[in-house]
Parts: structure tokens; sequence; C-alpha cells
């Protein structure tokens, strides 16, 4: 926006002439006071300020004076021009005892914030947390981050407590408690330091407690699971009797596509290509925050188009609340596992099967088998590559699927049909 700027003597009666010229000419205006030196008003389109220009006293190193530095002290509706000149005398005052003005007013905000910011509990910063950072929980895994907090926090009794009341300790025992699962501690743990640093960039705390924990307490990583499913388990699941249709549908569609079960369970109409026979996920859609491409075999595509598209937001509308997102997992877990006879079942294991199972019946590349289950690049490539190898391999990866579907046809897993 143009600037026009004018030299007089501010009163009433020339801030409201250049309040209507501005609104005439919608350009900002400043007015320069000819009565105290360094003082201006800026008129803008939506606000009016006072400000003040100065330089602090004495010189910088190389013999160079300290840069010039404009503080807003308020505006025409609260302030009147003498008042203003006041304020501009006051900071004055301030620069000749050699201070800085700007610094101090900064600080003083910086100490404001910082004290209302104290006043929340920790349950109110949960909430603001849960807002800001985890967008309501719009994925599982930001789902399960909350989720943990909050855990954390009610087993420890800090959900009334304000955060400065974390301490070390508070940490320590948490690991403590989970000694005998390391697992669910290492969750718990990793967490509450997201947390804690959410607060420690809001200037809430002053150290992130979990860096406290020494290694030695803290649970250590569990051993990687190793359960896979043999081909005639997965005939049992794909056949599996007394499921929901919508349960049964979606185990279908997971044990053709290797994607993560939040991934499927959040999948839209609006990322379905059925001309392309794909799937499109953004980097919000996916774990590791990248675009994705999924190709689809011929019993996939099947398994979604079997039924006709309703109006809902999700292919896999697994809540009984219409377009709520799917949060029952053990529920879903239990149902497979009495339905199909597989005991040990859990559904992120089928990710696994896809990757054993086509390394053993197939001459496929480790690394395509692996870009289609969606990791995270630097797992996958190392070093130059990682940096340098940025190819997708959506033909290659599009054989692969359909080699996939070919095996599950020979296994004896037939693709469904509208009538079935």
């Amino acid at each position: 926006m143009p600037t026009k700027n004018i030299k007089c003597k501010i009163d009433q009666r020339s801030i409201d002439r250049y309040l209507k010229e501005q609104r005439l000419l919608s350009e900002r205006i400043t007015l320069s006071d000819q009565v105290c030196s360094g003082l201006k008003l800026a008129i803008n389109n939506k606000s009016c300020s006072w400000t003040y220009a100065y330089r602090k006293r004495g010189y910088i190193d190389g013999g160079k004076r300290h840069p010039q530095r404009t503080i807003k002290i308020g505006d025409p509706i609260s302030m009147s021009p003498a008042q203003a000149r006041l304020a501009a005398e006051t900071i004055k005052s301030q620069i000749r005892a050699g201070e800085d003005p700007a610094l101090t007013l900064r600080a003083n905000d910086q100490m404001r914030r910082s004290e209302e910011a104290q006043k929340k509990t920790c349950s109110q910063w949960l909430e603001r947390y849960t807002r800001e950072q985890m967008k309501s929980g719009q994925t599982k895994y930001k789902q399960d981050e909350v989720r943990n907090v909050l855990f954390v926090l009610q087993e420890l009794a800090l959900l009334d407590a304000y955060p400065d009341a974390i301490t070390p300790r508070h940490m320590r025992d948490l690991a403590d408690m989970y000694r005998e699962r390391p697992a669910t501690g290492r969750q718990r743990l990793g967490a509450m330091s997201r947390f804690l640093d959410y607060l420690l960039d809001e200037e809430v705390v002053t150290t992130n407690s979990v860096v406290a924990v020494s290694k030695r307490r803290k649970p250590k990583p569990p051993p990687p699971r190793e359960n896979f499913f043999s081909p005639e388990q997965l005939a049992s699941l794909w056949h599996a009797e007394g499921l929901k249709p919508i349960y049964q549908r979606y185990l279908r569609f997971m044990i053709s596509t290797p994607l993560r079960a939040g991934e499927a369970a959040q999948l839209r109409w609006d990322q379905v290509d059925a001309d392309r026979s794909e799937l499109h996920f953004t980097h919000h859609d996916t774990k590791n925050s990248e675009h994705f491409v999924m190709p689809l075999s011929k019993i996939a595509a099947n398994v979604i188009w079997a039924f006709p598209q309703e109006q809902n937001r999700f292919v896999f509308p697994l809540s009984s609340l219409d377009g709520a997102q799917m949060s029952a997992w053990s529920h879903f877990n239990r149902c497979v596992r009495k339905a199909s006879g597989i005991d040990h079942f859990i559904l992120h294991d089928l990710r696994r099967t896809f990757s054993t199972l086509m390394a053993e019946h197939t001459d496929t590349s480790e690394s395509i088998i692996d870009s289609l289950l969606n990791h995270k690049q630097s797992a996958t490539r190392g070093g130059v590559m990682r940096h340098y190898q940025k190819a997708k391999n959506l033909e290659k990866r599009r054989d692969v699927m359909a080699q996939w579907g070919k095996l599950l046809e020979k296994w004896g897993m037939t693709p469904p049909t509208a009538n079935e």
C-alpha cells in the first residue's frame, strides 16, 4: 500500500481531517508531529496507531550508531495527542537513562504472557495442544498421541496441576510404572516428551522433564514383532463368517492392500481413482507426511466396488456413528479372532504378511515391496541415494500389486461380487 507522509502539529482536528482523507484515497497516511520529534500517527484502512522512533544512546562495535527502533505506544481512540507526547517523553527519559524501551516492553510482554500461560492447568493446555498441534485428532496417530498424554496426566494426578509442576521425578515414576510393559512405557514417555516440547515452544515450562530420565531408567525397545500369516491363515481370514459386512469388507481390503489401518479406515471416496485403479494420499493422510499413490489389484478394486458407493465420508464406514472415525480397534480384532479362529490376529501383521509372502513367492525386489508399505525414505534408502533417488516406480508397483492379487486368488481368495 502506498504511503503519504505529512508533517504537521498533530491535534484532534488534524486527526479527523486525515482520517477522512485516508478513506477517500485508500492509502496509508503517516502524520509526523512537529512538536515532538519522532512521534508519528500511522493511519491505515482498518487501524490507527501512535508510534515513536528512537535510537539508543552510544555506539556499537565499529563506531556505528545503534539502529533506529520504532515502538507502538497506543491508538488515537484511547490516547489523545497530549497523552501520546507524554508517553514519548517518558520513552526519551528511559533512553537518557541508558535503557532500551523496545527490549523492556518485549520483556514485560513476555512476562505477562508467561504469567497468563502459567495460570492454565495441564488439562487446559492439553485441549489447546489437541486443537493446534494434533488437529483435533484427525489421524489415528494423533489420536494415540493425545490419548497417551491424557493417560500420563491421569496416572500421575497432574490433570489439574499447572505445567511447571511437572518434574523429572514424575517422569522417572512413569518409567518405573511401565517397567514390565516397555512398549507402552516408551509410547507414554515419547508422547509426553512431545507435549512438553510444545509447552517449551509456548514458553510455559523451561525444561522438558523427560530429558532428565536416564537411559538406564527408560524402557528398553521391545523385540520386533515377527508374526505373519500363512496363505492358509489368510484364506481363513478372508472367509471368516459371522463378521459384520463392513468389517469383512474392510478386512478383505486390508489383506489385498498393504495400507496402514488408519489410512484405510479413513479412506475417502475422493481419494479413489476408479479410471486408473489407484488410491491417492496427500501428505496430510499418511504417517510419514509424504504424498503416496497405491495401485489397486483387481481383487482390491472389487472389494471397494462390490457395493454401491454410499454418500458417506469414508469408503469403509467402520464406526457405528455416521461420519465418525473408527476407534474400536480392540473390538474389531476380537471379532476377527472369534470369526476366523486365529487367536493371535493383529491387523498390522497383514503388512508384514504381504512383505514376507511377496518376497518368498515372487522375484520382486525388497526395495519395491518396501515402497508399497510407504515407509519413510530415510528408513529404506541410506546415504547419497536417500537424497538423489526420488523415483516412485509406480508402474513397477502396479505390477507387484497385480502379482499379489493373483497369489491371493491362487490361495482361494476370490474377488467378491455385488451379490455376495
